[in-house]
């Protein structure tokens, strides 16, 4: 609307000028027009030098898109064939979030220090007799043993029933979201005391406006039933007012993700907003479970399982993980800090080789963003399984990032002892980090390799050894 108005009023500019100036000239001059010279100069000049100066401003606007065009065509050509950089990568300056605490329960029955010091010889899954191949073979299963899956859900919760897929993963919740909420309301300052005062002889009670800060959110895989999801809402919501937490000071929100890289790009979203205190504290849970009749049955049909004839497929995994951030400025200057995870998504033709490098180039590019020396990185965790490929793409990645790592003793990956995890992976991933960076005082990197057309960096290490601030990060 304001171009138009903008527009008529140029429109009407021009004819009074113009009107003006000719009639001026009339009068001085002492000159009478002819019919012909008063529509000549009273509507066709007007008319026409209008037109032009329209027709010179859009050839102006044509010319600068060009000039910027061209400005931006060095930047386009210099990254790398067959990848994009996300818009969600496109930031000015790299940030960061504070990483106060963090919390895992995977199939194997091992937490974060343990997984560490166990990296040179981790355990791998094992044969489970539940479930069975279409030859009669047992598969490789890595389940909780002795999980109570009946613990928080029921196999008939009344209005609706359950999957085992979804018993067992909340089951694997419970302990994690306990002992981060326990963290939450340590982290929180307390409320101030309402104080009751007499006026004018009533008393009265002064209420304090009490804001929220706190955000928490759980992440389960899109085959959760919407009941079941409603259920988890009421769940968490009494779980945290169970801990202490004052109901007014947090929310809860039940998401869904149907894979790591759908929660990388939430954790994306989290540091952008915690970066910048709102909110100033977040509380991000995921579980899942593919321990599941059903689960299996589907994977066997779809060929996605390892089995005697398919040995590039997945191990069946659950777990449950869940990490706290904070607004950095709330967090001491020993706290862990998660540095905004960067990734890029690959051309659907790129070859292996177009990957391996640009798994090794996203790498680099994070810490040279982050001026972090490579010497400071002292651990890897990836996402790469038992598939030969992702291995060797996963180690070549770690290398080009610090050459003097030791793939054997100072790089774990996680899916070959824990299975497939699904939004878990992530979380579980930084928990490691966390717990490395916490023990060795160090840096600890973290590497998406097993998407076919994407790649992930994140980096948790201590800020204070460095300042990024005035370094630019550009991944591509």
């Amino acid at each position: 609307m304001s171009g138009i108005l903008g527009k008529a009023f140029s429109v009407i500019a021009v004819f009074a000028v113009t009107w003006g100036s000719v009639i001026f000239y009339w009068r001085n001059s002492g000159t009478v027009p002819t019919g012909m010279e008063m529509l000549a100069y009273l509507g066709l000049l007007p008319v026409g030098l209008s037109s032009a100066g329209f027709m010179l401003r859009n050839a102006g606007r044509s010319m600068l898109d060009k000039a910027v065009d061209a400005a931006d065509a060095p930047a386009a050509a210099d990254a790398p064939a067959g990848a994009t950089v996300t818009a969600a990568t496109a930031t000015p300056h790299p940030s960061s979030v504070a990483v106060l605490a963090t919390d895992m329960r995977l199939g194997v029955d091992m937490d974060a220090d343990a997984l560490l010091a166990a990296v040179g010889a981790l355990p791998r899954p094992g044969l489970d007799g539940r479930f069975h191949d279409r030859d009669g073979l047992p598969l490789l299963m890595c389940a909780a043993p002795d999980l109570d899956d009946t613990r928080v859900l029921k196999a008939q919760m009344g209005a609706f029933d359950t999957r085992a897929a979804e018993r067992r993963a909340m089951a694997l919740l419970e302990p994690v979201a306990d002992s981060l909420l326990a963290q939450a309301l340590l982290a929180l300052p307390e409320l101030e005391v309402a104080e009751e005062r007499v006026v004018a002889g009533l008393r009265r009670r002064d209420e304090q406006v009490v804001e929220s800060v706190l955000a928490i959110e759980l992440l389960v895989p899109v085959d959760w039933s919407v009941s079941v999801r409603g259920f988890c809402a009421e769940w968490l919501q009494g779980r945290a007012e169970a801990s202490g937490l004052d109901a007014r000071r947090f929310t809860v929100d039940i998401g869904i993700a149907a894979d790591a890289g759908e929660v990388w790009s939430r954790v994306q979203r989290i540091a952008d907003a915690v970066g910048q205190g709102t909110p100033q504290w977040y509380l991000l849970l995921s579980c899942s479970s593919a321990i599941d009749p059903g689960v299996v049955a589907a994977w066997l049909e779809e060929n996605r399982i390892l089995h005697r004839q398919n040995k590039e497929g997945m191990i069946p995994g659950e777990g449950a993980a869940g990490v706290l951030f904070a607004t950095p400025s709330l967090a001491a200057a020993e706290t862990p800090r998660l540095w905004r995870p960067q990734r890029i998504d690959l051309a659907p033709q790129a070859v292996a080789a177009e990957r391996r490098r640009q798994s090794e180039a996203l790498g680099r590019a994070l810490l040279t963003g982050l001026a972090v020396p490579p010497e400071q990185v002292q651990m890897v965790l990836h996402d790469a399984d038992q598939r030969s490929e992702l291995a060797v793409d996963a180690s070549a990645a770690a290398t080009a990032v610090n050459p003097d790592l030791d793939i054997g003793r100072q790089a774990l990956a996680l899916p070959v002892c824990a299975g497939e995890l699904g939004p878990v992976l992530p979380l579980a991933l930084m928990t490691l980090a966390h717990a490395h960076a916490v023990a060795a005082q160090s840096a600890a990197l973290i590497l998406g390799v097993s998407a076919p057309s994407q790649r992930v960096a994140a980096l948790v290490d201590f800020p204070s050894s460095h300042d990024p601030s005035a370094d630019s990060l550009s991944p591509a």
